[in-house]
């Protein structure tokens, strides 16, 4: 297999990985208002590093620290913050805005955001 093709052989189960992930476990069933998500956090990179939830919506994140430093997963704009260490999962809980809209995550730790641990929530109906 050529090398290019091997990267989006790669690309593509990235992808279907990462959107198996954001659909699993909801929990509490369909009108319930709520949704969980599980967050990979690793040297530097967040799996997934998009998801998108309901303007007003429970959301738990679920982040494992998979790397071996320090890692966060920061909300700047909802003042959302959890703090993993090496190995580590942290659960938290927060409403989603009532506004549509795109919020960036990151990981605040120095230099990591710099070197592309960053996300994106997308609040939509």
């Amino acid at each position: 297999m050529s090398s290019r093709k091997l990267w989006v052989f790669v690309g593509l189960l990235m992808a279907v990985a990462a959107i198996v992930s954001a659909c699993g476990g909801g929990g509490g069933g369909a009108g319930a208002g709520a949704a969980t998500f599980n967050i990979q956090g690793s040297e530097f990179s967040y799996q997934p590093n998009a998801f998108t939830v309901k303007p007003g919506e429970k959301v738990t994140i679920n982040f494992k620290n998979a790397g071996t430093v320090e890692h966060t997963f920061v909300l700047k704009d909802l003042n959302f913050k959890l703090t993993a260490q090496p190995g580590q999962t942290v659960t938290g809980t927060f409403t989603a805005p009532s506004t549509p809209g795109t919020f960036q995550f990151h990981c605040d730790i120095a230099g990591h955001t710099e070197a592309g641990m960053v996300g994106t929530m997308t609040v939509a109906q």
